[in-house]
Formats: C-alpha cells, sequence, structure tokens
C-alpha cells in the first residue's frame, strides 16, 4: 500500500487571530523541516511505493499499452506523422534493467555529450540523449555520423527549439514506453547536470528498492509558481495558453527520476491533453495531477551551489564530500571533469577503507 501523509489538526479552542498565526507558523516550520531534514521529508511528504519480492508481482503491469489509441506509435501530441529519425535500443539485451536514463540535448550541444560520455555517462550502461529534427542537411549528416560513432541517440521528427521541449520530454516517456518497458527507474535530465552516477545506482539499490517503485516522481519540486504575463520576459505566457495565474506544484525539470508506472501515466495523459510549452510546468505539474500523482521532494540530495564552488577551488577534501546525487552545474568541460574524478576518488577511499576494515589485524610481538 501507499505510504500516507500525516496531517496536523488546528482546534478552534483559541481566537480566530490566535489560529491563524499558530496556523502559519505551523505551516512555515513544516516547509522548512522539509528542505531541512532527509527525515521529515520522508515522513511528510512520501507517497509512493517501493517493491519487494512480495508485491513486485500482486500489481497490474506498468503499461498497459492496450489503452492507447491505434494510432498512438506515430502520434506525439499534436504531430500525427511522427517518427524517430534515428534510434536506438540498449535495453533488448535486459528484460528490466535497473535504470534507463534519458538525457535531454539540443543537436548543437557536442562538447555537452562528449563530455557526458567521458564523465559520469560511464556510470550508466543504458543512457540515451533525446533530440528533435534539424533543418541543415548538413547538421543532420553531423548527427547521423555521432550515432554511427556512439549509437545513443534519439531524434524525433519535430523541429528542435525551446517551445518544442514538451515534445522532447513526452517523446522520452514515448520511447521508454515502447522501447524499455522493463526499466525499473528512469532517469530524466538535462545534458548540463552532473550526475552522481555511482551515489545514484547506490541510492536506487539501497536506499529504495532493487525491484523498482510505483507512483514516484523524485525531483526538486516548486510549488506557488506564478505565470509570467510580462512582455518581456522569455517565459511570458499568455491568457490564452494558460489562463489560471498560478501553476500547480512542479518539477525543476533539470532531473526527475520516474517509476515505469508514472512514465506511462503522464505519456497516456499528454496524448491527450492541449500542448502547452513550458514542459516541465505541463509535464510534471498539469499531467502529473491530472494522473492523481504526488511529487516527492529531493532538495537534500541535490550538490548545493556553494558546496560545489568549495570543491571545485579545493577547499573541500574528496574525501570530505558531503552525499549527493545531482548538481544543476552548467560547467565547464575542465570542472566537469574536476568533479568526476573527485567522485571516483571518494568511491576508491571508500572501497579502500571497506578493505581495511575486513583484514584481520596480525598481531606484532
Amino acid at each position: 500500500m501507499l505510504r500516507k501523509r500525516r496531517y496536523w489538526a488546528v482546534f478552534p479552542t483559541f481566537p480566530l487571530l490566535a489560529t491563524f498565526i499558530t496556523a502559519a507558523v505551523c505551516l512555515f516550520l513544516w516547509r522548512l523541516s522539509s528542505c531541512l531534514s532527509p527525515q521529515a521529508t520522508k515522513i511528510e511528504v512520501l507517497r509512493y511505493l517501493l517493491l519487494s519480492p512480495g508485491n513486485d508481482t500482486s500489481l497490474p503491469p506498468p503499461y498497459p499499452m492496450h489503452e492507447l489509441a491505434p494510432s498512438d506509435r506515430t502520434t506525439l501530441i499534436k504531430v500525427k506523422d511522427f517518427i524517430f529519425q534515428l534510434n536506438n535500443f540498449p535495453c533488448n539485451g535486459s528484460s528490466s534493467p535497473l535504470l534507463l536514463v534519458l538525457v535531454i540535448s539540443a543537436p548543437g550541444n557536442v562538447e555537452n555529450r562528449r563530455t557526458i560520455r567521458e564523465t559520469w555517462g560511464r556510470g550508466f550502461h543504458r543512457l540515451l540523449f533525446m533530440l528533435g529534427a534539424v533543418e541543415s542537411r548538413a547538421a543532420q549528416a553531423a548527427l547521423e555520423e555521432e550515432n554511427r560513432t556512439y549509437r545513443d541517440l534519439v531524434q524525433g521528427s519535430f523541429l528542435d527549439s525551446y517551445r518544442n521541449l514538451t515534445y522532447k520530454h513526452v517523446m522520452a516517456l514515448k520511447w521508454t514506453a515502447y522501447y524499455c518497458p522493463g526499466a525499473r527507474y528512469v532517469l530524466k535530465t538535462d545534458d548540463d547536470v552532473f550526475v552522481n552516477s555511482p551515489a545514484v545506482l547506490d541510492f536506487l539499490s539501497q536506499d529504495l528498492s532493487p525491484w523498482g517503485a510505483r507512483r514516484l516522481i523524485l525531483c526538486p519540486t516548486l510549488t506557488f509558481g506564478h505565470v509570467v504575463r510580462s512582455l518581456k520576459s522569455k517565459w511570458r505566457v499568455s491568457p490564452q495558453e494558460y489562463p489560471g495565474r498560478m501553476y500547480p506544484p512542479y518539477c525543476a525539470g533539470w532531473v526527475v527520476l520516474y517509476s515505469p508506472d508514472v512514465v506511462f501515466l503522464l505519456y497516456r495523459e499528454a496524448q491527450r491533453t492541449e500542448y502547452f510549452w513550458i514542459e516541465d510546468v505541463h509535464v510534471t505539474g498539469t499531467l502529473a495531477a491530472r494522473a492523481n500523482l504526488t511529487l516527492t521532494p529531493i532538495g537534500h540530495l541535490v550538490l548545493s551551489r556553494l558546496t560545489l564552488k568549495l570543491l571545485l577551488n579545493s577547499a573541500v577534501k574528496s574525501s570530505e564530500m558531503v552525499f549527493f546525487l545531482f548538481g544543476q552545474t552548467d560547467l565547464s568541460r575542465t570542472e566537469t571533469h574536476r568533479l568526476w574524478q573527485m567522485v571516483q576518488d571518494r568511491g576508491s577511499a571508500t572501497k579502500q577503507a571497506a578493505l581495511q576494515e575486513q583484514t584481520p589485524q596480525v598481531p606484532t610481538r
């Protein structure tokens, strides 16, 4: 059964003003504890199910594909003749890989993809880059050559642009549903994010469950998001595009961890919901709400910019690194390599310490 929230009740035994002040203070302290305390977050917010050998076969399959329209394979929201112009199939060799990593990238971000392949991407066996279509034949030829070399690009038949990011996110969900339905977890991230791949794999198998989960959306969460109406803003949204004044709670879309059933639920809702171009709001906010899904915050597992700066300035040794899973970094190529080396050094030091603890001590005379 799903883990349930605990609710606090405020009884009307005080005057109205005192009650209001008490409720406001409680709400502030609850939100503060959720941000600062991992234990408080686990108690108050999580509403997902971790699978175990006892319940993993009693649940319905995460991908009831028969519920989709017959034309679904060639449809992507409003695109009615959709195809994968480039495609790869890394899940064919395994019926149930622990993790599938889908990186949202742009065709011109060649250096970002190269850096990921040389650093944290090496920690994952199944990693793909999600791209849209390009208008230049030369650019398409370059992508095809890159794909022949690395076999890790997936390209959809919609123009790659900022306002088409929702297509790219939903395409990642579509690809998972059709080509990797056995993955126990799906990580969607951007190509300028640092992922502590060894820590992520340990977190999934030890802190969550190696058998997978259900109803899980783990991400940095945003609440009380106001719809921007200013004509000067990059994120300006007209009343015709979104009539409401506030967005629902949603994920900061640069990193989201999904359980497979959530992938299907969000994809199914996307296919029958009007397109909205702010992809993190639409997919993890509007569509998640329509599917009655709850977001799980991950704030304490994201590397802060202050700690990141200290690490890169050698103010903190790799052996003193805090535990983290992700870093929204915008790092240079050199900085990403340095951070990856620190992660590897920390892993080597931890293994060496464990070996020393297991080695019996020979008494000296």
